[in-house]
C-alpha cells in the first residue's frame, strides 16, 4: 500500500473511531452533567490542567522524535521505553510533592488527593505509549481505532457508575484510570509480540532523540500553558464553579475541532514527514490539511452558533442555561484556533521543534496578560479574549512558521481560512434569519441542522470546489479498489 493509500485508509478508520468516540464521550458528558455540581466540574478541569501540564515531561518529548526518525535500532527503541518509565515515575513524585501547593493557591482541600489520585496515570502510561507511537508511524490505525472506542466506552461506564453511587468529583477520575489502565495494558500486550523491549539503557545512542525532544517537550509544556491560562485565572480568580459553567461549556465548543483535527493530523503528519525533504510536496499536503480542517471546522461551528441554546439545553438540561453565550463565543475561537494546530505535525515533520519552542515562549509573555485584563470582565471577557488572540495570531504565525518551513504564499495560506470565514458568517445570518421567521417556532433541532448543513454544504461546492472534488475522488479511488 502506498502513502496515499495509506494516508486514505487512516483517514477512513480514525474518522469511523473519532465519531464513535466523540458519541460515547458527549453521552458521558451529558449524563454526568446532570449528576454532578458545576463545581465537581471546575475541580477536575483544574486537576486536569496539571496533568496535562505534567504530560509534556512524561516521554520528554521523544514520541514524536521516533515518528520523525526514518530509521531506528533496536536498542534505542529500547533505552528510550526504559527512559519513558523512569520519566514517568519521577514526573509522578513531583506531582505528590507539588499538590499541597495547588491546594494552597486554589483553596480546595480535595485538591492535593485528586492530583495524586489521577498522577497514578503516570506510572502506568509510560509502559505502552512506545507501542502507541510505533503504530501511529507505521499508519496502523485499524488496531489504533477499535482500542480508543473500547477503552472510552469503559470511562463511560465507570465514572457514569461512580457518579449514580454518590462519588461526586471522583467518578470523574475512576473514569480516567481505568481508561488508562485498559489502553496501556492492551497497547502492552499487542505491542510486546512485535516490538520486545530489551533490558538495556545505552544513554549515548538517544543523544539526538534527546535533542529533538527537550525542545519538543519545552514547546509542549509553554503552548500547554499558554492553552489553559483561562482554566487557571478563572479557577484562581471566579472559584471553581465559574469553573465548571466555562469548562462545560469548552468541552462542548472545543469538541469538533478535537474530533476533526486528530482524525487529518494523526494521519498527515506521518505522511508530511516522509516527504520533509520534497518542499513542494510538503507544501502541497500541508495546505490540503489547512483547506479540509477550515472547510468541516468552519462549517460545523458556524451549526453550532446558532444551535448552542438547543444543544445545551439537550445535552445538559436547564441548570447549564448560563453556559449558552460562552459556547457560542468559544465557537468562533474553536473554528480559529483550528487552522493553527496543523503547523505542529509541519514544525515536527521538518524538526524544527525548536521554532515551536521560541514561538510558544514568545505567546507566553502575551497571552497571560491580556488573559488577567480580561478576566476584570468575567467569564465572557477571557472568551471574548480568545477570539481576540486567536485572529491576531494568523498572519503572524503564517509568516514566522509556515512560510519559512513550506514556502506557502500569503494567498495560498489564507484563501482557505477566508473562504471558510464568508461561508460560516452566511450560515450564521442565515440561521439568525429563520429564528426570526414566524415558522421558526415549529423547526426543530434536526430541521434546523438539515438546513443549516445543506446551505453550507452548497456554499462550499461553489466557492471551495477543490476540497469537494478532492474528497469525491479520493472515495471513488477507494471504492475502484474495493472491487
Amino acid at each position: 500500500m502506498n502513502l496515499k493509500d495509506k494516508t486514505f485508509s487512516g483517514v477512513k478508520w480514525t474518522t469511523a473511531s473519532t465519531i464513535l468516540v466523540t458519541i460515547i464521550q458527549l453521552l458521558q458528558l451529558s449524563i454526568l452533567a446532570r449528576l454532578l455540581a458545576p463545581s465537581d466540574f471546575g475541580l477536575m478541569a483544574i486537576v486536569m490542567v496539571v496533568i496535562g501540564f505534567s504530560q509534556a515531561f512524561m516521554d520528554m518529548g521523544v514520541s514524536n522524535a521516533i515518528i520523525h526518525k526514518q530509521t531506528i535500532t533496536q536498542d534505542q527503541l529500547s533505552t528510550l521505553y526504559w527512559l519513558n518509565v523512569l520519566t514517568g515515575f519521577l514526573v509522578f513524585i513531583a506531582i505528590c510533592l507539588l499538590s499541597p501547593l495547588m491546594t494552597i493557591f486554589y483553596k480546595e482541600a480535595e485538591l492535593t488527593k485528586l492530583t495524586i489520585l489521577v498522577g497514578l496515570t503516570f506510572l502506568i502510561q509510560p509502559f505502552g505509549q512506545q507501542f502507541l507511537v510505533l503504530w501511529q508511524k507505521e499508519m496502523r490505525f485499524v488496531e489504533m481505532a477499535k482500542i480508543d472506542v473500547v477503552t472510552k466506552f469503559l470511562s463511560l461506564v465507570v465514572s457514569v457508575g461512580f457518579a449514580r453511587a454518590g462519588y461526586g468529583v471522583y467518578s470523574l477520575v475512576y473514569g480516567t484510570l481505568s481508561a488508562v489502565i485498559l489502553q496501556t495494558a492492551l497497547f502492552f500486550i499487542l505491542g510486546v509480540k512485535e516490538h520486545r523491549p530489551r533490558m538495556i539503557f545505552r544513554r549515548g545512542e538517544i543523544d539526538e532523540f534527546i535533542s529533538f525532544g527537550l525542545y519538543q517537550m519545552g514547546e509542549r509544556t509553554v503552548n500547554y500553558f499558554g492553552s489553559q491560562i483561562d482554566v487557571i485565572l478563572i479557577g484562581k480568580l471566579l472559584g471553581t464553579e465559574a469553573l465548571g459553567v466555562y469548562n462545560v461549556a469548552k468541552q462542548l465548543s472545543m469538541r469538533p475541532a478535537q474530533i476533526i483535527n486528530p482524525i487529518i493530523t494523526k494521519v498527515t503528519f506521518p505522511a508530511m514527514a516522509k516527504v520533509q525533504n520534497d518542499i513542494i510536496t510538503l507544501k502541497r499536503v500541508y495546505l490540503k490539511t489547512i483547506n479540509y480542517l477550515s472547510s468541516v471546522n468552519f462549517l460545523i461551528y458556524s451549526i453550532m452558533i446558532v444551535l448552542a441554546p438547543n444543544l445545551v439545553f439537550i445535552l445538559f438540561g436547564d441548570k447549564w442555561i448560563l453556559a449558552v453565550p460562552i459556547v457560542q463565543i468559544l465557537c468562533i475561537y474553536g473554528a480559529l484556533r483550528s487552522t493553527g494546530n496543523p503547523i505542529g505535525s509541519l514544525l515536527l515533520a521538518k524538526g524544527r521543534a525548536n521554532l515551536g519552542f521560541y514561538w510558544n515562549l514568545g505567546l507566553l509573555l502575551y497571552i497571560p496578560t491580556v488573559i488577567a485584563i480580561a478576566s476584570k470582565w468575567g467569564v465572557l471577557g477571557i472568551s471574548w479574549m480568545l477570539v481576540f488572540l486567536s485572529a491576531s495570531l494568523i498572519i503572524p504565525s503564517w509568516y514566522f512558521l509556515v512560510k519559512p518551513l513550506c514556502g506557502a504564499t500569503f494567498t495560498e495560506y489564507h484563501k482557505p481560512i477566508i473562504t471558510a470565514t464568508l461561508i460560516a458568517m452566511l450560515t450564521i445570518a442565515i440561521g439568525h434569519m429563520l429564528h426570526n421567521l414566524f415558522l421558526s417556532r415549529f423547526l426543530t433541532i434536526g430541521v434546523e441542522l438539515l438546513v443549516l448543513t445543506t446551505i453550507t454544504g452548497l456554499c462550499n461546492y461553489i466557492w471551495n470546489r477543490e476540497f469537494g472534488i478532492e474528497l469525491y475522488n479520493m472515495i471513488q479511488s477507494n471504492k475502484r479498489k474495493q472491487y
